[in-house]
């Protein structure tokens, strides 16, 4: 996954362990994307038009945080919902943990909300973890670990997707052009 100029691009994609030349469109099972930045900035976006209520005080993986509620209506969503030849954007609500001492987003769960009674799954919820990564002397605000669950409607067949980012690498360049007039 390389995240570059505000969206996630997917390379190197992997079935059992062998590389495919099929997209994840095309692969068998549940799969999500968003996860590293799309679904952050996305509920901040004044697009998505989210309504924030303070819950109260609260923790997330041990900071001090401000816990706020939110809802997004599904006219103002972006959040797509993929199941074998139909896409959904859903009304959405959740709850955002923000950092006491920072502002920073330290946790975000949202569900989905009124799927259509047509639609093959009747749960959607996904949830996304951020810690600070250390890159040589700087430290970055970066998601660590992120869950999907889809259910199948009128049933107990769920998937799960479990994603844990790791390994993070920061690529950068420099350069010099020089002109020579002639």
């Amino acid at each position: 996954m390389v995240y570059e100029n505000g969206r996630e691009h997917y390379r190197n994609i992997m079935l059992k362990g062998k590389p495919t030349n099929k997209g994840m469109e095309e692969l068998p099972g549940a799969w999500s994307t968003g996860e590293f930045g799309t679904m952050l900035v996305d509920l901040f976006s004044p697009a998505t038009a989210a309504s924030f209520e303070l819950r109260g005080e609260s923790k997330s993986s041990g900071q001090p945080a401000l816990l706020y509620d939110f809802e997004v209506d599904q006219e103002n969503s972006h959040w797509s919902v993929m199941v074998p030849s139909q896409t959904i954007r859903p009304a959405y609500r959740g709850s955002v943990w923000i950092d006491k001492s920072n502002h920073s987003v330290l946790r975000i769960e949202m569900q989905a909300r009124r799927l259509p009674r047509e639609f093959p799954l009747d749960k959607v919820e996904s949830a996304v973890d951020y810690q600070y990564v250390r890159f040589s002397e700087s430290q970055f605000l970066l998601p660590v670990h992120a869950e999907t669950l889809s259910c199948q409607r009128g049933s107990s067949m769920c998937s799960r997707n479990v994603i844990d980012f790791r390994n993070y690498h920061k690529y950068t360049s420099e350069s010099n052009i020089i002109f020579n007039p002639k």
